[in-house]
């Protein structure tokens, strides 16, 4: 398989998709009525889920798609696609402005198979990019993290919900000098990927694959290093069933940082 072949059209394909996913979520969130919030949530994964199908059917290639809201097959053969329709789908359903749509191209259903990713931000539009081996971008501007932090100095992007144990990230909480918590993990790793968050933190080994694919392929064409399930750039099936831990850091010296306050 021609992986730049690929990566020229998918690439196009994926932010066209992104575009079609913010349409329809605007278009719900307009059109609300009384619907309540977990009315809205379901009709805002709906519509997203759909503009991608239609998206990718009207581009006439093959592919199989690996999606949060569900699996399915265009045609024989061609790569996998890899989409969190709405990550953050909570955040808009309660009328916070923090969502992304998150897709990602791959020649195999590993990590490592990755060739291209986009992640739409769904309240600008403001999109972040990648392309295996060739790095990373936000708008039409490469991207790069930013330099070594001691824990003391940097800000850290945590997700600590759904009632998951705090001590194993207690040390990093008091030791980090700014938190946030975006509920949105692909936004998340963009923010790391481009300097604007130094670290994003997630220990509940509730993380899903689908959340972090194309954040991952940005964050390391950008320049950042991560730790999947305990493991340095590590590998991990891309399904709806893989979930994971994580540790995304701008350098290796952030990363060492973060690791000495966790418990082991």
């Amino acid at each position: 398989m021609n992986s730049s072949r690929i990566d020229v059209g998918w690439s196009q394909i994926l932010i066209e998709a992104a575009g079609n996913v913010r349409s329809n979520v605007r278009n719900v969130l307009i059109n609300r009525g009384t619907m309540d919030v977990s009315e809205l949530k379901a009709r805002l994964d709906a519509e997203a889920q759909m503009a991608i199908q239609e998206t990718l059917k009207e581009s006439g290639n093959a592919c199989h798609v690996v999606s949060e809201e569900g699996d399915y097959s265009i045609g024989e053969g061609g790569p996998h696609i890899i989409v969190d329709p709405v990550d953050g789908t909570t955040n808009l359903s309660r009328g916070i402005p923090i969502a992304v749509t998150s897709l990602a191209v791959s020649r195999s259903q590993t990590l490592s198979g990755l060739l291209s990713a986009v992640i739409m931000d769904l309240n600008t539009g403001e999109v972040f990019r990648a392309e295996r081996n060739r790095g990373a971008w936000r708008g039409g501007k490469r991207i790069s993290p930013s330099s070594p932090k001691l824990l003391r100095d940097a800000l850290v992007s945590m997700d600590i919900s759904k009632g998951t144990p705090i001590e194993p990230v207690n040390p990093i909480i008091e030791g980090a000098r700014r938190l946030r918590q975006l509920g949105s993990s692909a936004l998340s790793l963009c923010y790391v990927a481009s300097g604007i968050v130094d670290a994003h933190v997630d220990l509940r080994g509730t993380l899903r694959a689908t959340d972090v694919a194309a954040g991952l392929l940005i964050h390391r064409e950008a320049g950042g290093i991560y730790l999947i399930n305990g493991q340095l750039s590590g590998e991990l099936e891309l399904s709806r069933e893989s979930n994971l831990t994580l540790i995304a850091a701008s350098t290796l010296g952030t990363l060492e940082e973060i690791l000495v306050a966790t418990p082991k």
